[in-house]
């Protein structure tokens, strides 16, 4: 399929280091955040095993079958493993809370990003479909940043149950938008869970090298390669409008 402008209908983008930065910077407040809680609550914490722990926790999904974690069930696995002790449910819901408002303050949108988006919106539908356990984190957050107004469509991993590249949350935010593949085209930093997943389910794809992501995926023999490469998420204008 020849990249064509003219048969897109809507943009959909990833969420972390496509629309927002959410590489090591931000991952280290939030790690740091969560340490900050476990000590209140459990006394000391070795920070590098609290990292060893969640970085295994979030690539996870991507060794079995692409299904997304349970907030709920990692959370708990944490503490089990850095205390061995069987956690409180309010214990469990304390920490799912702190990871929760770092996420959310954490976040930061240029106002170039906002503007630009409101301008590409005058031409083509939006859409965005994140990886990410917890739902409420990203919901807030694109109202907080003001992204709600302008995404017609969000899909979240943490409702669907599986995270990008598996079809299933590409095929929700089709069908929220009542489009097909090919009038769609995708826009992400993640080489097999933007890239390939969207190449799979039939549409275009871009792949943007702004940020530096906290995990990459090397490509593999026969994986599909992005239709457009872009540096800066503003090379959209150009790309799609002119």
């Amino acid at each position: 399929m020849i990249f064509s402008k003219d048969r897109i209908k809507a943009i959909l983008f990833d969420y972390g280091n496509t629309l927002i930065e959410f590489g090591p910077s931000q991952i280290k407040v939030q790690y740091a955040t969560l340490e900050k809680e476990l000590r209140r609550m459990f006394g000391y914490c070795n920070s590098s095993h609290l990292k060893d722990i969640r970085d295994r926790q979030a690539l996870a999904p991507f060794t079995s079958g692409f299904r997304e974690n349970d907030l709920k069930s990692i959370t708990e696995e944490l503490i089990r493993e850095i205390y061995n002790v069987v956690p409180k449910e309010s214990q469990i819901n304390a920490l799912i809370q702190a990871r929760y408002k770092s996420f959310v303050n954490v976040v930061k949108l240029s106002s170039d990003v906002l503007q630009l988006l409101k301008r590409v919106n005058k031409r083509y539908r939006l859409g965005l479909v994140s990886n990410y356990p917890c739902s409420r984190s990203i919901q807030h957050s694109l109202m907080k940043l003001g992204l709600s107004d302008v995404l017609e469509a969000v899909v979240i991993s943490g409702d669907v149950g599986y995270v990008k590249p598996h079809a299933k949350p590409f095929e929700a935010i089709l069908n929220l938008l009542s489009l097909r593949p090919e009038e769609c085209v995708y826009v992400g930093d993640n080489w097999l869970a933007d890239v390939q997943g969207a190449k799979r389910m039939g549409m275009y794809s871009i792949l943007i090298e702004q940020y530096t992501p906290y995990e990459s995926f090397d490509p593999v023999n026969g994986d599909h390669n992005p239709d457009v490469t872009i540096k800066n998420l503003n090379e959209l204008e150009e790309l799609l409008l002119r």
